[in-house]
């Protein structure tokens, strides 16, 4: 009988040609921020790049949740230190407007210097980036556990803002979607955009003219010219303001809470644990916590997967 040999590495393809059947994303991971706070600002597309290990663009809307460890507070914790605000921009067409004007204005302010340089001069991992322009903002970054499932927060990578220089050729200012003050070296996203135009007014919008003596006026199959000045007026300015956006950019989510020292459920305790998924544009979530404090991993979040390299996330503009 003919003993079969085991083939040589060399000619056998399941040596060489193995392939995993399906697409490998970490998509959750812990949230570590870099100091004491209560504002923690997490940037989904670093963090989202820093766990695996390749540039996830800023400009996205990102669908993330973010979920609170059910642990009991230590004792003598300050009542409420489990409670834990989300909050995200708001996902409007002003929102992704004015990042779209903000970018354009960045390849624009940049379009001759890059035709001046060889594209192996420009950086590999470019990508247009801007800062949430929240008040003491601390970054959070994503925490891994070591062999010994010890806790670390992973702080690798570049992640600058994206600068232009003005007209002088040295100032240079970078983006935010805070409001700027006086002398900030920062763009106003918002305010900048306010500056691109008002909506357009009405005809009536200046003078708050009535309908004047109309043909049917006042006739006895009951045509006002009472209704017909609500007709002119009810309506000629738009449902919002019309001069300029709001500030107030940012919508709270949820509160998350696991200050119940004696468990959920029970009467009088607080025990929700997660958002749920939802849109983050510029993939931006700000964590405000009830007193200042370090998070180490009891935070997670987890972006919901999707086509863009494994995650979902729509583009905010082309």
């Amino acid at each position: 009988m003919a003993v079969r040999g085991k083939r040589a590495a060399a000619n056998d393809p399941s040596y060489r040609n193995l392939k995993a059947d399906y697409y490998p994303v970490q998509r959750k991971t812990g949230l570590a921020s870099a100091s004491n706070g209560v504002h923690h600002v997490c940037d989904v597309g670093r963090i989202l790049s820093r766990v695996n290990h390749r540039l996830y663009r800023q400009g996205k809307t990102y669908q993330v949740k973010i979920d609170l460890d059910n642990r009991t507070m230590a004792s003598g914790t300050p009542s409420g230190a489990g409670q834990i605000e989300v909050y995200a921009l708001k996902d409007t067409w002003f929102t992704q407007k004015a990042w779209q004007l903000a970018r354009a204005t960045y390849l624009t302010a940049t379009a001759g210097e890059r035709a001046a340089m060889s594209s192996s001069k420009i950086a590999r991992w470019e990508d247009f980036r801007v800062s949430s322009g929240v008040s003491n903002a601390i970054d959070v970054n994503p925490y891994e556990y070591a062999s010994d499932l010890s806790g670390n927060a992973n702080t690798h990578g570049e992640h600058a803002t994206s600068q232009i220089t003005l007209a002088d050729g040295s100032t240079e200012r970078s983006f935010t979607w805070g409001t700027p003050g006086g002398g900030s070296q920062e763009f106003g996203i918002l305010v900048e955009y306010n500056k691109s135009g008002d909506t357009n007014k009405s005809p009536q919008d200046d003078a708050n003219t009535g309908a004047g003596d109309q043909a049917y006026a006042g006739s006895e199959d009951g045509v006002f010219e009472k209704q017909m000045d609500d007709l002119v007026n009810n309506g000629n300015h738009p449902p919002y303001n019309r001069a300029s956006f709001s500030s107030s950019v940012w919508v709270k989510i949820a509160t998350l809470d696991n200050s119940d020292a004696a468990g959920p459920g029970v009467a009088g305790g607080h025990s929700r644990m997660s958002t749920g998924f939802f849109n983050a544009p510029c993939g931006l979530v700000v964590l405000k916590t009830s007193v200042a404090r370090t998070l180490a991993g009891e935070v997670s979040i987890t972006a919901k997967a999707g086509d863009y390299k494994g995650v979902a996330a729509m583009q905010m503009g082309v």
